[in-house]
């Protein structure tokens, strides 16, 4: 019988939906609108969408893996906050998708997958004591130390939810994601009437320089926050927006640089970027479901 695991990448914009087979990638993939579960049965569309793609790939699944975009409960079962697809929240999303499909389901964060993704198959193989920090729609990270994924009390390393500016009398503070994401980039993009995917490329627009400029300084100081906590060996970044044509790596690590705190032998780890793209998720589900071969 032939081992088909599927792996549902949930994001703010949309779902992609891979498949790992006898412990390997498959090459297929499909690509489908968050607005498709933007409903008030969110599970039982996703299911859906989950035949949907099997259908296509022509493939029967035997187990899910599914990532979510957000706060996810220490029972590994209920969606306690997701910013960008609020219509999960609160949903015992791996319970309802498993009676959808009749199939078990696994949940858990996306950067979780993408880390462990590659520690077994990418860019750090075999490491541990490494912080991932993945920047796309929103931004997350996970920790990986010597005996596992950091979970703290539940829901730890939700980065992008950290406050990045001090609130008036009355407001809350504006959040990481607010200021640095994907999200901030498509609306800086929107008003200065851009392609979102030039933005890094658009010399020609001061105003706009001034404020990527701010986005990666956010960025930067939201790193040294999660450095100065964890002090990892390697810090992996990844995610859409750094992969992005024109972004500045060389002057994020400056600005990491200039963050961090000083003093003698105070450093930051070696960077290391992402190299396997969505793939490093599939490979990550088969990790955690113990279906992945050695590459």
């Amino acid at each position: 019988m032939t081992d088909v695991l599927a792996v549902v990448e949930i994001g703010g914009t949309s779902v992609k939906i891979g498949f790992g087979v006898d412990g390997r990638p498959s090459d297929f993939a499909r690509t489908y609108p968050t607005g498709r579960i933007r409903t008030a049965k969110p599970a039982a569309d996703l299911a859906a969408v989950i035949c949907e793609a099997s259908a296509a790939a022509g493939l029967s699944p035997t187990a899910i893996v599914a990532t979510v975009p957000g706060f996810l409960d220490r029972d590994f079962d209920t969606v306690l906050h997701a910013k960008n697809v609020p219509e999960l929240n609160g949903h015992r999303l791996a319970t309802e998708l498993s009676a959808a499909l009749a199939l078990p389901v696994q949940l858990e964060r996306d950067v979780v997958l993408q880390l462990l993704g590659e520690t077994s198959a990418g860019a750090i193989v075999g490491e541990t004591e490494v912080l991932a920090i993945y920047v796309g729609t929103g931004i997350g990270a996970a920790y990986l130390g010597s005996e596992g994924i950091f979970r703290g009390g539940g829901w730890a390393l939700e980065i992008g939810h950290i406050p990045m500016r001090p609130p008036s009398s009355r407001d809350r503070p504006e959040s990481l994601e607010h200021h640095a994401s994907g999200a901030a980039l498509a609306g800086a993009a929107e008003r200065y009437g851009i392609d979102v995917g030039t933005a890094f490329l658009r010399t020609d627009i001061p105003a706009l320089s001034e404020a990527l400029a701010l986005l990666i300084r956010d960025q930067a100081v939201a790193i040294v926050t999660a450095l100065v906590l964890f002090s990892p060996r390697r810090l992996l970044i990844g995610g859409g927006v750094v992969e992005m044509p024109g972004y500045p790596r060389d002057e994020l690590a400056r600005q990491i640089t200039q963050c961090l705190p000083r003093g003698t032998g105070v450093a930051a780890p070696p960077i290391t970027y992402s190299t396997l793209g969505w793939k490093a998720a599939i490979w990550g589900a088969m990790a955690i479901s113990g279906s992945a071969q050695r590459r």
